[in-house]
């Protein structure tokens, strides 16, 4: 008798995935551009539209040169990523269903964590963007903003998807009087608590800060990476619904439970993010 129903545990793992990413929720989601991920390849392309000329002003009788619309092809290896567990007979009989949940939840957590882990580097790899900072494991207002300043006057605040911070830096930000006073004009009710996304409020009151400790500290350096991240600069690319199997093994009375999803990532702008760091390299 099978233990779990393959699509709803199914369902369910992709649902505890999109709970607990924290760097693939600012990702721009491109599935809809790759659908044959699920049948052939290891590679994704992920075709990014050039930038046109600039415009000109015109005369009368002047004529308009057009400029031509060009493509670059990124690509993007396609990766599987895969967790399994060990259910035993004794331990399902003893608590049921709330096993086959607490399963659900370690496997959609520990696929979500690779997923960031990748995403993490990948910036860390592409980025033009690289900003230093005085301080391994601290930072100040002025550096973050000092990050914002590589994009000169294309700062916006609604074209940033989040800013990427490493939990050590989470005690500095939330001194910041720009972060926590609310006779600040940009500040917002709420900024320094952690929501369920990890999110622990909003610079200017509208970029979320992401709290992540995947892969956001260099464990060699000793010191903690910040990534400002614009729209649509990290694509990622979802199977959609994990697989999963399930195999019997009598000989030990217990059953394998498995689930795999293939993805793919790409920042499909090297210079939709800036990297914060003491060491530049």
């Amino acid at each position: 008798m099978a233990v779990v129903i393959p699509e709803l545990f199914s369902a369910a793992i992709n649902a505890r995935m999109e709970t607990s990413l924290r760097i693939g929720k600012i990702a721009f989601d491109a599935t809809s551009i790759a659908e044959n991920i699920r049948e052939c390849g290891n590679k994704i392309h992920f075709p990014v539209v050039d930038r046109i000329g600039k415009a000109v002003t015109m005369k009368k009788g002047d004529k308009l040169t057009p400029s031509q619309l060009s493509m670059t092809d990124n690509v993007a290896e396609v990766k599987m990523v895969v967790d399994a567990v060990e259910l035993f007979d004794i331990d399902k009989h003893q608590v049921k269903a709330s096993l086959v949940d607490l399963l659900t939840e370690q496997l959609g957590d520990a696929m979500a964590e690779a997923v960031d882990s990748d995403l993490v580097v990948e910036m860390d790899n592409s980025a033009v963007y690289k900003t230093p900072v005085a301080n391994a494991t601290s930072i100040t207002a002025d550096e973050i903003e000092a990050g914002f300043d590589v994009w000169g006057d294309d700062v916006a605040d609604s074209s940033f998807a989040g800013i990427i911070i490493n939990s050590r830096l989470r005690k500095v930000i939330k001194g910041f009087d720009q972060f926590t006073k609310m006779d600040r004009s940009y500040s917002k009710e709420g900024n320094g608590v952690v929501t369920e996304e990890g999110i622990c409020g909003y610079w200017n009151g509208i970029i979320p800060i992401i709290v992540c400790n995947n892969n956001t500290f260099d464990e060699t350096l000793k010191e903690c990476k910040t990534y400002i991240v614009k729209k649509n600069a990290l694509g990622i690319i979802w199977q959609k619904e994990a697989n999963t199997e399930e195999e019997r093994n009598s000989l030990t009375k217990s059953t394998y439970l498995s689930a795999d999803e293939l993805y793919a990532v790409k920042l499909l702008n090297s210079k939709g993010v800036s990297i914060l760091r003491k060491t530049i390299a």
